[in-house]
């Protein structure tokens, strides 16, 4: 609760405080992005964090049932989805990001984060 984004995740909900004040959420294992209200949100499945971008696969709850790519610029705080692999790649290559680093879940990048000395600062 005395955190920088007043809750450190613990419970049933999870965050990760990114770059530009920016967070990642979790709950009941589903990692999502929302911006700027709860009806702007995206459900995020396998991802890969960098400083300035966060980026990878969709989570298949959608309607079709497809594998689709999302961009979210973390300075800009908006997101660019993706049907096919190709444009995405494309996407990827024009913004400097690298298209074969390994995608992680969510699970990974909050391990990282609260693990070790923050979680035993935690009130």
């Amino acid at each position: 609760m005395f955190s920088y984004y007043g809750s450190h995740g613990l419970g049933d909900s999870y965050r990760i405080p990114i770059s530009h004040h920016n967070e990642l959420r979790a709950i009941d294992s589903h990692a999502y992005i929302f911006i700027d209200d709860e009806s702007n949100t995206y459900n995020i499945d396998k991802f890969v964090l960098t400083d300035d971008f966060v980026y990878g696969t969709l989570d298949k709850f959608s309607k079709d049932k497809k594998t689709s790519y999302f961009v979210f610029d973390l300075k800009s705080k908006g997101i660019k989805t993706f049907e096919n692999e190709s444009s995405y790649n494309h996407y990827l290559t024009s913004k400097g990001l690298d298209q074969d680093t390994e995608r992680k879940e969510f699970n990974y990048y909050y391990n990282q984060y609260w693990n070790g000395w923050r979680f035993l600062l935690l009130p």
